[in-house]
């Protein structure tokens, strides 16, 4: 006790002449260096003690009884939060059964630099960048393999969001899908990842859920939402359901949450419809659509609709069709009663999946210079942190103009 007590003493001597020895302007320069240098010493003095405590014996002690005899040292290098500490001299006993606890076995990075490494990958560097942004703070460089190891520590933060109970709080809930590709046994194959995104009372955004599936099947999207249903969110505050028009979403959502009301995408709706229109008849087309969606009642909306259906059926019936077999969906936001001061930003906000899109545009940047995922894992892992980072992101910027429903 006494030989550990005179040890840190002569230490934080050493600190104090290196503060008195250098400049205020050289401070930053050398202390890192000067850092990695009391930490190696400190570490190897530690591993020291810890052999002394193995054998039961001080070093150069001679007793009658012993369980292992010393046997040289190994180095070893390991990188830490000051920089990388190089040549480490760890004891070795000659039986091998020493094991010091400063460092696990074949421990090369200190745990703080593993996290750090797991933070700057949840907050959107892919993994071939992260050892460039790091290598100015710790002063080595990693591996993209290497990063993509250390990741594999997030598979725990995303089975707890996969579990996470949810609050029935969600007054309106997105539901959508993206493809990924995904290595399979022969060649590449197209996956989707299903992704729900919630607006509560309190008007904050989540994204609440992802799944991957094959396809955006029925029985896929109905366990998808039976899923969101068990961990508690009910339905009961739910307002409304917006979908692009998937028949899988659709009949999922009958089953799941009947009694929601469903909002039909305008964006894809309209995508679909001027597909039958020549070139010359997009713009007047969308402008009569626009007097649709844009229309102050329901009832307004619907008579606009009528306007459009008389002035297009001949030379549309086609998109006119298109629209007219949906239309009461199209039209199911106009049903909302809400204050005159937020009408025009919400029903912006919930007559299309835009804002579950612009999510979307995120995944696509991260995963684009990625090309093709090795497994369904490292698919999980991208998705949980781009969907952790945008969730952090809008932690404390509710949209206020959906608290008028509270």
């Amino acid at each position: 006790m006494n030989q550990t007590y005179n040890t840190l003493n002569h230490r934080w001597g050493r600190v104090k002449d290196f503060i008195n020895q250098i400049e205020p302007k050289d401070f930053w320069i050398d202390v890192n260096s000067y850092l990695r240098k009391l930490t190696k010493s400190l570490i190897e003095d530690t591993l020291d003690e810890e052999m002394i405590k193995y054998q039961q014996r001080e070093r150069y002690e001679r007793t009658p009884e012993h369980l292992d005899y010393r046997n040289g040292y190994y180095r070893r290098n390991i990188d830490t939060t000051f920089g990388p500490i190089e040549c480490i001299t760890v004891p070795r006993s000659r039986h091998g059964l020493f094991k010091p606890t400063v460092f696990r076995r074949y421990q090369r990075r200190q745990r703080s630099v593993d996290d750090v490494i797991c933070n700057v990958f949840l907050r959107g560097i892919s993994t071939r960048d992260v050892a460039g942004a790091l290598k100015p703070i710790i002063g080595t460089s990693i591996s993209a393999s290497a990063v993509s190891r250390i990741t594999k520590r997030l598979d725990h933060n995303v089975k707890e969001f996969h579990q996470k109970q949810l609050l029935d709080e969600y007054q309106f809930l997105f539901l959508d899908g993206i493809t990924i590709s995904v290595k399979g046994s022969l060649k590449a194959k197209k996956i989707l990842i299903l992704v729900a995104y919630g607006i509560t009372v309190f008007g904050k955004k989540e994204l609440i859920a992802f799944r991957i599936a094959n396809a955006e099947s029925t029985a896929a999207c109905e366990s998808f939402l039976n899923d969101l249903f068990r961990r508690g969110l009910e339905g009961k505050n739910l307002k409304m359901i917006i979908t692009d028009g998937s028949k899988g979403f659709i009949s999922a959502i009958e089953i799941v949450y009947p009694h929601a009301k469903h909002q039909r995408c305008w964006v894809h709706k309209l995508r679909n419809a001027t597909r039958h229109l020549k070139k010359a008849e997009l713009k007047p087309f969308k402008l009569d659509v626009h007097a649709v969606y844009n229309a102050p009642t329901h009832r307004d909306a619907v008579a606009a609709f009528k306007r459009l259906r008389a002035h297009w059926l001949r030379s549309a019936p086609k998109a006119v069709e298109c629209l007219e077999q949906d239309i009461d969906e199209l039209l199911a936001f106009l049903t909302i009663p809400i204050k005159e001061q937020f009408r025009a930003f919400i029903r912006r906000q919930i007559r299309t999946t835009n804002i579950i899109e612009r999510s979307f545009r995120e995944v696509r940047r991260r995963t684009r210079p990625m090309g093709c995922f090795t497994n369904y894992d490292s698919v999980s892992r991208i998705i949980y942190a781009i969907f952790n980072r945008l969730n952090s992101k809008w932690e404390d910027k509710p949209l206020k103009q959906f608290t008028q429903f509270i």
